[in-house]
């Protein structure tokens, strides 16, 4: 007899939805799981958006419809679940509601179901006992905590395109140039380099819960000239990265950013910006010092050499303007201590109001 295999997360009731920036006295599953998904108007389609980044496409099933179980269709096989074997796998949606899945509507589901596997995506409250062990069905139940998750580290790696598009969450570049249309401004993710399960494995807090967010930074352009040895100048333009969480500067590179930024609530560094259009710190200028390869030079012995020649940036021809940046992270909920800012490239945890 084969098992049902059943994952639930359950809802606590003293989930902190201000962190959510969601204005309401209680944060229901529904409400959670819309909270890290606000743009997303079909559950349907984001499901299946998710796995066709996957390289899973889902085909139609006979049985659309069972008992407020909604097949969304059926796939070779999910790469997110450990089922037994690769077999067709039928994918349900259940819709979110006051009241959690009931015993009736389980046991008229399992009647009804095709044998096989199934996954169960439901907005509801799912009790994981009510799955009975069956010879003919294997089930994975994702409950709606479960769902913002994976959706939610879905948004941050890219594989979920949703946008920006706020203003209010858009900090205008501070430029030189009148008349500048913020319609035009985009704001710009930079990967995650945490892989956020095994963090948490790492430090035993598996069940932690958590929600994927966006931590304010700056992406700096900097333009002035080179200074070499011998005092040939030289322009050069630089992008430098300012991070007010982990009070760091570094050059930016193109591949570090995400192909779209997802639409997460925005965290505000609480203090402040290190670096201002009129008073850049030294520190992040020298980032664009460079040590370079000099002619080589020739000894009485005619042994040659090659020294290495700084080329410095002359500080006084220095033009700057920045733009907003955002860096993935997750609010950590730790049971009996406060919330923790995780930061999604370095792995170290901050405080946050």
């Amino acid at each position: 007899m084969t098992p049902a295999r059943v994952t639930c997360y359950h809802y606590h009731p003293t989930f902190d939805h201000q962190t959510l920036g969601i204005d309401f006295p209680a944060l229901a599953p529904s409400a959670l799981f819309k909270s890290v998904l606000p743009s997303a108007n079909n559950v349907d389609g984001t499901v299946r958006d998710l796995l066709a980044a996957r390289d899973v496409v889902l085909s139609p099933s006979e049985i659309q419809r069972i008992h407020g179980f909604n097949c969304i269709g059926i796939a070779e096989k999910i790469p997110d679940l450990s089922l037994t074997s690769s077999s067709q796998v039928h994918v349900w949606h259940i819709t979110d509601d006051l009241y959690p899945v009931t015993p009736s509507e389980v046991e008229r589901w399992m009647v009804d179901a095709p044998p096989g596997k199934h996954w169960i995506l439901s907005e509801r409250e799912f009790d994981s006992s009510l799955i009975e062990q069956s010879n003919s069905l294997e089930v994975v139940v994702w409950g709606p905590e479960r769902m913002a998750s994976w959706i939610g580290e879905s948004v941050l790696s890219g594989e979920l395109g949703t946008f920006l598009q706020t203003e209010e969450e858009i900090e205008s570049p501070v430029i030189n140039i009148e008349n500048a249309s913020s319609e035009n401004q985009t704001v710009r993710t930079l990967r995650p380099l945490v892989e956020l399960n095994n963090w948490l494995e790492q430090r035993g807090w598996d069940g932690a819960r958590t929600s994927p967010v966006l931590l304010s930074a700056r992406l700096w352009d900097i333009t002035g000239t080179l200074t070499g040895p011998d005092d040939q100048p030289e322009s050069g333009n630089w992008q430098i990265i300012e991070d007010p969480w982990a009070s760091t500067y570094q050059i930016h590179e193109a591949e570090q950013v995400l192909g779209k930024s997802p639409a997460l609530r925005i965290m505000k560094p609480s203090s402040g910006w290190m670096a201002e259009r009129d008073s850049l710190p030294s520190e992040m200028l020298k980032l664009a010092d460079q040590r370079r390869q000099g002619e080589p030079e020739t000894n009485d012995d005619e042994v040659s050499s090659i020294m290495l020649e700084w080329w410095r940036l002359d500080q006084s021809s220095v033009q700057a303007e920045f733009s907003q940046l955002t860096i993935p992270g997750w609010i950590i909920y730790l049971e009996g201590n406060e919330s923790k800012l995780l930061h999604g490239r370095n792995g170290r945890l901050y405080e946050f109001d």
